[in-house]
This record gives structure tokens, C-alpha cells and sequence, in this order.
């Protein structure tokens, strides 16, 4: 005789309403399957295995894509470094080149200076009048012999403090300059090779 399934529900809910007997006729009677412990173990350990070697496997492949990740990010910092390395290079040799430019043009603008009686070659603001006012003698000549390269020499100590107006023309010649000083009463120059001697 099988049990109506409303009875079934009711042993379910109060199982202590019925004996050990009733509640072992129902569990033969119902289609409930009792899973086998050992099949079940097997089948669970087997999964778990599988989950842990997909794991296994997942962790692998992400550390080698993380050393991947690095070696690249070496290599780009190493051609960052070398990229820098020859730029910073270059730069030194235009430097350098600029420097050695420069000597050469010092060179040969003092070279120019050589000419005894000619003004040196100077841009257009370098060869503008120079206006002394109430200066003395040796400061105006002294200006005048650098620009020229001369050397200047006084006979007479009170010369050096004569107090002059003069307006001095870069492009003169020394020999022009040396003329026009000489028509001041208390003044008398001579040139002799790169000498200003002023008596």
C-alpha cells in the first residue's frame, strides 16, 4: 500500500509524529534517489582537481604575460635612455662646435686689429662716437689705445689729469686722432710703432 503524497509532506514536516517503521516505508516507497558518499567524493575531488589546474594554468599564463609586460617595459625605458644618451651627445657637439666657432671668429677679429693705422672691424653699434665729458686725458687715451691696441706712455705725470671735451670717431685712424689731439695747446703725441707718447 503506498502512502498518498499529502501524508509524505506531513511525515516531512513532523517526523516525530511517526515511528522509525512508517518513516522507513516512506523513504522505500518515495523516488527520492540516496546519492552514493563515495561517487560523490570521486565526483567533487574530480572537479576540484580540474578547478585547481585551471587555476594552476590561469596563474601560469598571467605570470608569463606579467614578464612580458616587464621585459617590455625594459626594453622602452632602455631606448628612452639611449635616445637621451644621443640627444644629450649631440647637443655637446653643437656646443662644442659653437665654441669653436666663437675662437675663430676672436681669432680673427684680433687678427684684424694687427693693421697699424686702420680702425678694427666692428659692428655699426661698436663704431659709434664715443662722447667724453670733462674726462681726463689718460682715460680718454687709454679707451682709444684698446680699442686700437696701442699702448699709451706719459712723459709728464700732469698730463694724465687734463680734463678734456672730446668726441671720439671709431673710424678714425690713430694717426687722425693723434692730429687732433695735437691741436690742443697743452697736449703733444707721437706715434712710434703701436706707441702713443704723450710729452
Amino acid at each position: 500500500m503506498s502512502m498518498k503524497r499529502d501524508e509524505q509532506i506531513r511525515m516531512l514536516l513532523h517526523p516525530e509524529q511517526y515511528t522509525d517503521e512508517q518513516m522507513d516505508q516512506m523513504l522505500n516507497e518515495s523516488d527520492i534517489k540516496v546519492p552514493d558518499a563515495d561517487e560523490a567524493w570521486e565526483e567533487w575531488k574530480n572537479g576540484r582537481m580540474e578547478e585547481l589546474k585551471y587555476k594552476k594554468n590561469f596563474n601560469l599564463l598571467t605570470l608569463q604575460s606579467f614578464n612580458s609586460i616587464k621585459k617590455i617595459a625594459a626594453m622602452f625605458v632602455g631606448v628612452l635612455m639611449l635616445s637621451g644618451i644621443a640627444y644629450a651627445a649631440v647637443q655637446m657637439m653643437r656646443s662644442q662646435e659653437t665654441a669653436a666657432g666663437t675662437q675663430e671668429a676672436v681669432v680673427s677679429t684680433s687678427s684684424q686689429h694687427l693693421s697699424p693705422d686702420a680702425p678694427a672691424e666692428k659692428d655699426s653699434t661698436q663704431l659709434k662716437p664715443v662722447v667724453f665729458e670733462d674726462a681726463e686725458l689718460a682715460t680718454i687715451l687709454s679707451d682709444i689705445a684698446a680699442f686700437h691696441q696701442y699702448e699709451v706712455v706719459f712723459k709728464k705725470e700732469e698730463c694724465k689729469h687734463i680734463r678734456l671735451y672730446f668726441t671720439w670717431d671709431k673710424k678714425s685712424s690713430v694717426d687722425d686722432i693723434v692730429d687732433t689731439f695735437n691741436k690742443f695747446e697743452r697736449i703733444h703725441i707721437t706715434r712710434e710703432n703701436k706707441k702713443l707718447i704723450v710729452e
